[in-house]
């Protein structure tokens, strides 16, 4: 065998349990963001962007450029996996002012918004705790 195949090799023994690892974490995420959507869908909302995922280390945060329409009402829910202890959601506009925010001690935020102009928003993600970094999430885009 050559070495250029012997890596290929351990290369793809190293990374299965990895993998494994993530897709346990993101059919984790998936489940959670599937019954929170639901509860959003029974109340009339639909889901208008698709789920975001991704993982954050703890005391990290990232962020998601939304464009929302003038007169809807929105529900930005957050998920994250079982490692997950607190999860944060922080609305801002184009002037970068905080429109609304979900800051408690929970793994499932949901900020609440209808914006009275279309316009481009930001949400930040803050993975406020995390037991094993890192930590999975999910966000989806619900209006009505």
């Amino acid at each position: 065998m050559t070495r250029t195949t012997v890596a290929l090799i351990l290369g793809a023994v190293l990374a299965g349990p990895v993998a494994a690892q993530q897709s346990r974490w993101d059919a984790q995420v998936g489940d959670q963001m599937s019954r929170a959507g639901q509860v959003f869908v029974e109340k009339g909302f639909s889901r208008v962007q698709n789920i975001r995922s991704g993982s954050l280390r703890e005391g990290e945060s990232g962020v998601v450029t939304l464009t929302l329409l003038a007169g809807k009402t929105y529900a930005l829910i957050g998920v994250c996996d079982n490692d997950c202890v607190d999860l944060d959601l922080h609305l801002y506009d184009a002037s970068d002012n905080e429109v609304s925010s979900d800051t408690q001690t929970h793994d499932a935020p949901i900020v609440h918004v209808t914006p009275r102009e279309t316009a481009s928003y930001r949400l930040k993600l803050v993975m406020t705790a995390c037991k094993t970094s890192p930590c999975y999430y999910g966000m989806g885009v619900y209006a009505r």
